[in-house]
């Protein structure tokens, strides 16, 4: 039977905290926000065809951990009657925004909120519905998103949250960063156009030290592609793990912290200039795949689990990047704090991991779900050899399981090895789950 024609629906709420909150990025127990530099949103594209309906949300969060996923999406069925293995969430991983993983006071009620916009995000995009055609396609930008891993001129490593920078003159990148800008259009007759973007930078203008309230990048690319075009915007962070919107080496630096919205201007008027080259989708069948696949856990370093709770207990003390906390980590043999608390997890962990993968299909348009923080590379690899005219890459999704470093990456001992819950070539096995569920379905 042939299928029906796709209909889209858009719906947005806020999730604005009220009065003091912790923040999400760094120490989430110490930092406390004192203002906002913007606002924070939930984002759901609703598609509908046939008997099917899903709902996308991409959210104003560091990530979508299970357990936060698991209460927004009860009420979110609980509004929508749509089940549950039809929401999809992801996170734009700001590290700005308020951290609802710790406990806190106040954090109870915050979640209630949360899932509160989660609902009415999810019912307002099931009311806005209208049949739609698709279309699709990419630009590559210049110097928007660097890998984070430097080359140093005596032949080791440094980089974000991981060595120094005394071992010699910084050189170059460990690898090539993916500055694709990934879009699919829903135009619809009588209402607004639905516009899905997708890049991979982390959301890190705001340092583990700020204590303002923000979207970071994702919230001025939405204003900025709004403003200049009459369409509605869900912004998704693509392979991001190792990549961040700007560098080390001067050269290459185009922004400064406080530049973010000039960044996300400059992001949105890539998909602008791009918007009149997007190709029509002529098949529209849509198609949903779960799988759970196990891996090993990592198990490294658990000789180092006597002296986690001492480092800890630093951390309470003092905040768990405070000087003398990463002084007495680095003394106890942890590369960091985080590192000391992985152990920790490591330690009290099974032998193996589970990961529910998602992938999505419009035809030959293919859309991936990964639980976790995927290298640049891993993006890539999955891009080039998915059967698809274009995989759209969507990252810190649901369950979000960390960081999944590359070989690379946990070769040069990078921040994300340290702390990863997974064994190496972990990441590059995944690529392949992904590219083997987008190929089994479009036989």
């Amino acid at each position: 039977m042939e299928n029906s024609k796709l209909q889209a629906g858009f719906g947005r709420a806020s999730i604005m905290p009220e009065g003091v909150v912790h923040l999400a990025g760094g120490d989430a127990a110490k930092r406390r926000s004192t203002w906002a530099k913007d606002t924070l949103y939930v984002t759901c594209v609703a598609l509908k065809q046939d008997t099917q309906t899903l709902l996308i949300y991409t959210m104003d969060l560091i990530t979508a951990d299970s357990a936060n996923a698991e209460d927004a999406k009860a009420a979110i069925v609980e509004a929508t009657g749509i089940p549950e293995e039809n929401i999809l969430l992801n996170a734009t991983h700001t590290h700005a925004s308020v951290s609802i993983r710790t406990n806190w006071e106040g954090v109870q009620e915050y979640r209630k909120l949360f899932c509160a916009a989660m609902a009415q995000a999810g019912v307002d995009a099931l009311a806005n519905l209208a049949e739609a055609e698709v279309y699709y396609g990419d630009t590559m930008t210049e110097q928007m998103t660097f890998v984070r891993h430097y080359k140093l001129s005596d032949g080791s490593y440094a980089g974000a949250n991981f060595g120094n920078f005394k071992n010699g003159e910084i050189v170059g990148h460990s690898s090539e960063a993916d500055g694709q800008l990934q879009m699919v259009k829903f135009a619809r007759d009588g209402k607004k156009d639905i516009l899905m973007t997708a890049f991979g930078a982390h959301g890190t203008f705001a340092s583990t030290a700020d204590t303002y309230i923000s979207a970071d990048f994702p919230s001025p690319t939405r204003d900025y592609i709004e403003a200049n075009c009459d369409c509605l915007v869900a912004h998704f962070i693509a392979a991001a793990g190792d990549q961040v919107p700007s560098s080390r080496i001067k050269t290459e630096e185009r922004y400064g912290r406080e530049e973010y919205r000039e960044y996300g201007a400059a992001l949105g008027q890539y998909v602008l200039d791009a918007l009149p080259r997007l190709k029509k989708l002529e098949d529209v069948s849509l198609k949903l795949l779960t799988r759970t696949v196990t891996y090993p856990a990592n198990k490294e370093k658990l000789h180092l689990l006597p002296f986690v709770d001492e480092v800890v207990a630093k951390a309470k003390e003092l905040g768990n990047i405070h000087k003398e906390t990463v002084a007495l980590a680095r003394e106890k043999g942890f590369s960091s704090y985080f590192e000391a608390t992985a152990i920790r997890g490591r330690a009290n962990a099974p032998d193996t991991r589970d990961l529910c993968l998602r992938t999505m299909t419009l035809g030959k348009l293919g859309f991936i779900f990964a639980p976790y923080e995927m290298f640049g590379t891993q993006g890539m690899y999955i891009k080039e050899n998915a059967p698809c005219d274009m995989t759209f890459i969507i990252t810190c999704s649901e369950g979000a399981k960390g960081y999944m470093p590359s070989k690379l990456g946990i070769q040069i001992g990078c921040y994300e090895s340290c702390v990863t819950q997974f064994t190496p070539g972990t990441a590059e096995a995944l690529a392949e789950d992904f590219v083997t569920m987008l190929t089994d379905m479009q036989e």
